[in-house]
């Protein structure tokens, strides 16, 4: 619809060959360093994060946020990381590795649990399931004890966010069902190609619901949707099929447990999955820091399986 304006978000492709490049320099030596480095940096924000809970930002006005810039980069950028060592705790044979990678997810995943950050909560319960199905399907029995145990420890303000999650009468749910509608409209309007990149935020007031809580958005909360409604049915299918592509190369390799890459392969098939389900409740596949370590994830297999076969 405005080709001068879309035109200048193209730069952003650049990013993409992030993974090319992972294909092509990753080995299991620099894959270990940098899953130290991750566990300290998460480590260090979610500290900076629970200080900032215990400091008043412990509401949905005032949300943690670590050392991110936005509660939403905070959550989603710490929830691929938990799920990254969360994969490397349980597969990889050397057990001295869990002394650095316990602690991170520990301290992690209470700061997620405290960022009031529903879609990153679902895309870690769905990548938790995926890992008992990966591993051992009858964990799955202890998580309602789990989930039990945590809504009767957890802050009260968090227990009502849980709850909330299914209450369609809650106005950012309501809100969200909303955009749906609206975003269905944007692709009838322009189903091939989309109104161009930038051009949902500026046209949204045009097709906002007369009873949406909000007047004004950035962007549609889901992945699917957004990409759909700004590129187009033909941009779905890409962020689609570049999805498919990794979860069915994935999977395959993950049938050679003997591989030494198993660990680093699980965890990104894990921590993928997990953003993924969290993607659809949230734009997350633009928002840069998150985006950038998924694309990372997303190549990660690719470099390390190649080097076994």
């Amino acid at each position: 619809m405005d080709p001068g304006h879309s035109i200048l978000e193209l730069g952003d492709l650049a990013t993409l060959l992030l993974v090319p490049m992972t294909v092509s320099l990753l080995d299991e030596v620099l894959w270990d360093r940098t899953l130290m480095l991750l566990a300290a940096a998460v480590s260090a924000s979610s500290l900076v994060g629970l200080w900032q809970y215990a400091h008043g930002y412990s509401d949905l006005q005032h949300r943690l946020r670590g050392l991110a810039t936005h509660y939403m980069t905070f959550s989603g950028w710490t929830l691929i990381v938990v799920l990254l060592l969360i994969g490397d705790m349980v597969f990889h044979h050397d057990r001295r590795r869990l002394l650095w990678s316990i602690p991170a997810v520990l301290i992690s995943v209470l700061a997620l649990t405290l960022s009031f950050t529903r879609n990153a909560w679902v895309g870690l319960a769905a990548g938790l399931a995926l890992l008992a199905a990966i591993w051992k399907p009858k964990a799955l029995l202890v998580y309602p004890v789990l989930v039990a145990a945590l809504l009767v420890l957890l802050p009260r303000p968090v227990v009502n966010r849980v709850f909330s999650i299914v209450d369609l009468r809650q106005p950012a749910n309501y809100d969200r069902l909303c955009m749906v509608v609206s975003g269905e409209e944007m692709i009838q309007d322009h189903p091939f190609f989309g109104m161009g990149l930038g051009m949902v935020q500026r046209r949204y007031p045009v097709y906002r619901r007369d009873d949406a809580p909000r007047w004004e958005v950035p962007h549609l909360h889901s992945n699917v949707l957004q990409i759909a409604a700004e590129r187009g049915l033909f941009g779905l299918a890409a962020y689609l099929s570049i999805l498919i592509t990794f979860f069915v190369f994935t999977w395959r390799a993950l049938r050679h447990r003997e591989d030494p890459a198993f660990p680093a392969l699980a965890g990104c098939f894990l921590a993928v999955f997990g953003i993924t389900v969290a993607g659809l409740f949230e734009y997350n596949w633009g928002d840069t820091e998150v985006w950038i370590l998924t694309l990372f994830c997303l190549a990660v297999p690719f470099a390390l399986h190649r080097e076994t076969e």
